[in-house]
């Protein structure tokens, strides 16, 4: 059997990796809902889960290593709707508060975890299909090479509305497989993957359904969900899909700075310059639909940015806020998004569409409200 099939765990004399209780730095709004739920207290809210023998992550003054990553591949890893949700631990710019692991040995059902993860803003997260995490060398040692995966798979129970994410999905390791419960409601994401042992599938649904009462979550799907549910789908609907181009690539990460939601749209990229540094159109039955972008500089830092911006019209999502005006003539709308881009300059999004064309407002809308300008590279 290969190390990270199982949890293993070593005491380190000094800390070298930082505990599963992570937490950031800049100032975060409890919600009260939250608050209600987890007493601001996720370690404690999190063992009342109906699980025994926890695998203890700290010892004193100790560091207690485990290869938790190898075992679980897919545990608290997330999407934003641009990619990797990746926890900067104290930089300014986290995305993630506060996370907190708890792993037991349980002599029932074997090794599992429950987590819970709260993020700084409203941020919609999102889990994929497959995953993989390379070998660590203090348990593998020359095999630390070896990539450890898992498959998720799609079951019937699913349901997202305006105040909660959450889904049931099997997760398929090398040897062995779990029922793994996601629930995301406004800032907090939360997460217990229960073994399956044997083929009991429905020892295993029980066993969830005692983690959403115990925890008191409340989740109806979860409460109501039946054997029959849980049988894999072979679809792929509620995983992360790449909805966005990438604009203003960084020279030294080589990352790009800005990400547009085009790719469920008719909008093409031209392979010339046309307008402004990335110009996207389409030929719609009443005419053409375009919008371009251009990179500005301004002396105005953010605050003095919101300030001169704020009396037009806004949206507001996943931390990022997009000003714009339009003005209308007879056939066609015009108008100008503005989006703080960083120290000295700011994104202007300039487009057109004809005044009747309900779906090119939609098209055109729907990349204004969704631009994501990465904050840390």
């Amino acid at each position: 059997m290969r190390p990270g099939t199982t949890i293993l765990y070593l005491l380190l004399l000094w800390a070298v990796l930082a505990g599963c209780n992570t937490e950031g730095s800049r100032e975060f709004v409890w919600e009260e809902e939250i608050v209600q739920l987890t007493g601001k207290d996720l370690g404690k809210w999190l063992r009342q889960a109906p699980f025994s023998n926890e695998l203890a992550q700290t010892d004193k003054d100790r560091t207690v290593l485990t290869n938790a990553k190898q075992v679980f591949p897919f545990m608290a890893r997330y999407k934003s709707a641009v990619g990797e949700l990746e926890n900067f631990y104290n930089h300014s710019d986290n995305p993630i508060y506060q996370q907190e692991t708890v792993l037991y040995q349980d002599p029932q059902w074997g090794d599992l975890f429950v987590n819970a993860t709260l993020l700084y803003d409203h941020e919609e997260v999102f889990l994929d299909y497959h995953y993989s995490e390379m070998g660590n060398p203090v348990f593998d040692g020359i095999s630390a090479v070896t990539t450890y995966s898992a498959s998720l798979l799609e079951t019937q129970v699913f349901a997202q509305t305006a105040y909660y994410k959450t889904g049931l999905y099997w997760a398929q390791t090398l040897d062995k497989r779990y029922l793994l419960g996601f629930y995301q409601k406004g800032k907090l994401v939360f997460e217990v993957a229960v073994p399956l042992n044997s083929t009991d599938t429905v020892a295993t649904l029980a066993k969830l359904k005692a983690v959403n009462e115990k925890l008191e979550l409340h989740i109806p799907e979860w409460k109501n969900a039946s054997e029959q549910q849980l049988k894999a789908k072979g679809t792929r609907d509620t995983f992360w899909k790449n909805l966005f181009m990438g604009i203003y690539m960084d020279k030294e990460s080589t990352l790009n700075k800005v990400y547009l939601k085009v790719k469920d749209t008719p909008f093409q990229l031209a392979g010339k310059i046309v307008k402004g540094d990335y110009y996207f159109s389409y030929e719609a039955p009443n005419g053409k639909v375009a919008l371009f972008t251009v990179l500005k500089e301004t002396a105005l830092d953010q605050k003095a940015f919101i300030t001169e911006h704020k009396q037009l019209l806004s949206y507001q999502k996943n931390g990022q806020t997009v000003y714009y005006e339009e003005q209308q003539d007879r056939e066609t709308i015009e108008g100008k998004a503005f989006a703080y881009y960083g120290p000295g300059k700011y994104l202007e999004i300039n487009y057109g569409y004809p005044k009747t064309d309900q779906v090119a407002k939609t098209h055109v809308h729907g990349i204004l409200k969704n631009i994501k300008i990465r904050k840390h590279l």
